[in-house]
């Protein structure tokens, strides 16, 4: 059972992130000139970027076909925040299970803001290295007046999480604990760093404590 206050905080978390996501959509809709724009925008910023892997992604597979890409990108951030605000009143209002009304609809809505959180962090770590970050932040002593860690970085570890407790809600709908694929690997790990002298069967199913 997910306690209420963990959906109120999770609700609060998702929530804000599923709206700055429709607002950054919608601005490129309403916009008009995104797609169009894109390949000029994206060729005229990776002068000084040092991810030169990356740079050959986007110059071999973006550039040349900037307006499809444009509009993906506007179509996957309108429906990824309308996603996340949709599972934001599920979490607000109240988990469904089997057999109660809109049990359906109610798992439609996790399982789509779950996708969304993915695309959300796909999106996030894209323009992260965009931006000429490396992998690890690390620090910057000639650059004290900016932020140590922006925003997109910050939004991928988020994503992850709202994706993370919208799978563990979906298994709460149908009633199906998530964490024990978790709990199996883990035992695994600990059984192959353990010496054998320490294991003892375990009470319940013969495994190791």
């Amino acid at each position: 059972m997910v306690h209420r206050d963990a959906r109120y905080l999770a609700a609060a978390m998702q929530g804000l992130v599923g709206w700055e996501w429709l607002v950054s959509g919608a601005n490129k809709v309403l916009s008009g000139t995104f797609p169009s724009g894109l390949s000029n925008t994206l060729d005229a910023s990776m002068k000084n970027n040092p991810n030169g892997w990356y740079l050959a992604i986007l110059r071999g597979v973006v550039l040349p076909h900037g307006v499809f890409f444009g509009y993906l990108i506007e179509i996957t951030e309108v429906l990824t925040g309308i996603a996340l605000l949709a599972g934001t009143v599920l979490l607000i209002g109240g988990i469904r299970h089997r057999d109660e009304p809109q049990f359906g609809l109610a798992r439609a809505q996790v399982i789509a803001a779950a996708i969304a959180a993915l695309a959300c962090g796909f999106l996030c770590i894209n323009f992260h290295f965009y931006m000429g970050d490396s992998i690890i932040p690390g620090f910057d002593p000639s650059s004290p007046f900016n932020e140590g860690i922006d925003l997109d970085t910050l939004m991928a570890p988020i994503a992850l999480l709202i994706f993370l407790f919208n799978l563990y809600v979906l298994g709460d709908m149908n009633g199906v604990s998530m964490l024990n694929p978790i709990r199996r690997a883990a035992d695994r790990v600990r059984v192959l760093f353990t010496p054998q002298q320490y294991l003892a069967p375990h009470p319940a199913d013969g495994t190791p404590n």
